[in-house]
């Protein structure tokens, strides 16, 4: 890619209209106004990128950053510094220059397929709920063939403020073919960035920033992704499964009782492997936040406990947990999802009780909101790894939502809380799981997933030794073939089977909003 092609007001003004009305310090015009009045506006912006564009040039006094350090977690100490994350505040119109280039970047690493499959942030059609099902859809299945697999989740310390930007220059040349004037522009790009930190309203000094790509700038996170692509070379070479999601990186591998200790010897050598790429990219691997644990059946986990289960991650001996947090789903050893539920549970009951004391303050409606908000979203959050699970499992997150269709209401503890589902359209629980599977299906028939997904799953007209079956066909997906249940609660075979039980009406729409409606109201009307 030698050049970024011009912009047209057409595309501005579509980049206006989709914009959150946030603005910065530094802004002359607050955003509500820019794309309130975006006919005036669009043709000026769309001047204004197309000149950056041709001259290879992104202005100084768009380089400017305002810091706003932000505590990662509640929990977390807010006198250690590390509990921050630097956010920064740029211009609006830098952020829309940004863009422009972004998508043209995202255009030519989706034409030539530069980027890992398995990195699934800061892209089309991938996320956390995407990652966390295919990771899951291999722990399930090596444990249906009793296997067991250690992951190790991986963290590296404040990647995004160690980027190093001549390094990063030479990847995008070298490994994604930028060059010319487009080269130029993300040279100018990464020069002569300044910032200044503002804490309590407090602004410091103004500082040169030398490294780093800006966290809460658009192709900041692109630029990581990039700049860390060739880490599955790491990966590969040990014969280690991978998952990416930014600077997060899962390792894992599975293997029979007999070949533990070699399971653990390729996870030694691919970190070990793994902290020499990090330093040759002047990135660091976190020891202190690495992670690792052990998963499969409860009967060869028991025989595991006699076995030497660590890793040795560069100086630290990582010793096995229980169960670890995962892209924000909590994996136990024998992949019950109880600890996960109970968490989901606790979060939404406190939010409940939060809520129950605005609830005669703001109304009927706006409760409603706040409750899809700060519940049923934690809900349906990653809900596919919830497929199969027995009913008694899931029952508190049923509770959970029917405590919240009691408040929405009105109704008392005691009320009967059918009614006031319907009454809300609200699906229960195990529907809603069908209906995350069914989505996710939707996406896989019609190549709006992630190729991890697509390759999970084969449809029925695949089927290559008997051709001739009628389902050649037909919108159906095989069944992975399973050797207990267990094995049923994966992907490969929980998403086909709800996606195979809908009419074939229903599977033959193509428009995603319109399944989406239609899918609800079939699941809702096949409640008892």
């Amino acid at each position: 890619m030698s050049d970024l092609t011009p912009v047209t007001v057409h595309e501005i003004s579509e980049l206006l209209r989709n914009a959150p009305p946030k603005h910065c310090d530094q802004d002359p015009v607050p955003t509500w106004l820019v794309k309130k009045a975006s006919s005036v506006f669009a043709p000026l912006l769309s001047h204004m990128c197309n000149v950056s564009l041709s001259a290879s040039m992104l202005p100084v006094s768009q380089k400017h950053a305002t810091v706003r350090p932000l505590l990662k977690k509640p929990s977390l100490d807010a006198d250690a510094l590390g509990s921050y994350r630097p956010i920064s505040n740029l211009t609006f119109t830098s952020k829309l220059v940004e863009k422009v280039v972004a998508s043209r970047f995202m255009r030519h690493i989706a034409d030539n397929k530069l980027l890992p499959e398995r990195q699934s942030a800061y892209r089309p059609f991938h996320s956390t709920e995407t990652a966390i099902a295919a990771v899951h859809n291999d722990l399930v299945c090596a444990a249906d063939a009793d296997r067991v697999t250690a992951l190790i989740l991986l963290d590296l310390s404040s990647a995004f403020d160690t980027v190093d930007h001549s390094i990063m220059l030479t990847v995008l040349h070298q490994r994604f073919g930028i060059d010319g004037h487009a080269l130029e522009w993300f040279r100018s790009y990464l020069a002569d960035r300044t910032q200044t930190v503002v804490v309590n309203g407090c602004p410091s000094e103004t500082t040169q920033v030398d490294c780093s790509v800006p966290q809460g700038s658009v192709l900041g996170p692109l630029k990581f992704i990039s700049y860390t692509e060739d880490v599955t070379v790491v990966f590969d070479r040990h014969g280690v499964s991978h998952h990416l999601f930014a600077d997060d990186k899962q390792a894992y591998t599975d293997a029979a009782l007999s070949g533990v200790d070699d399971a653990r010897g390729r996870l030694h050598d691919c970190t070990t492997d793994l902290i020499g790429w990090c330093a040759s990219r002047r990135l660091q691997l976190n020891e202190a936040k690495t992670e690792l644990a052990w998963f499969g059946k409860p009967s060869r986990l028991a025989s595991l406990v006699s076995m030497d289960r660590s890793v040795t991650v560069g100086s630290s001996i990582i010793n096995p947990s229980s169960a670890v947090r995962d892209l924000g789903v909590i994996l136990d050893a024998e992949l019950t999802l109880k600890p996960h539920i109970a968490r989901v549970t606790s979060t939404c009951f406190y939010q409940l009780r939060r809520l129950k004391h605005v609830r005669h303050s703001v109304g009927q409606e706006l409760t409603a909101q706040l409750v899809h908000a700060f519940v049923l979203s934690r809900l349906d959050y990653g809900n596919s790894v919830l497929a199969g699970l027995p009913k008694s499992t899931i029952a508190p997150l049923q509770r959970v939502q029917n405590a919240a269709a009691r408040l929405i209401l009105g109704l008392r503890a005691r009320d009967h809380v059918t009614p006031a589902l319907r009454q809300l359209h609200w699906l229960p629980v195990h529907q809603r799981i069908q209906h995350k599977l069914c989505t996710m299906m939707h996406s896989v028939h019609h190549g709006m997933c992630p190729v991890y997904l697509a390759d999970a799953v084969s449809a029925a007209a695949d089927n290559p030794t008997r051709p001739g079956l009628r389902s050649a066909n037909s919108t159906a997906y095989r069944l992975s073939r399973c050797r207990t249940s267990m094995g049923e609660r994966a992907f490969a075979y929980s998403g086909p089977r709800a996606w195979n039980a809908l009419p074939s009406t229903l599977r033959d729409t193509s428009d995603r909003k319109r399944f989406r409606k239609l899918l609800k109201t079939h699941l809702f009307n096949s409640i008892p």
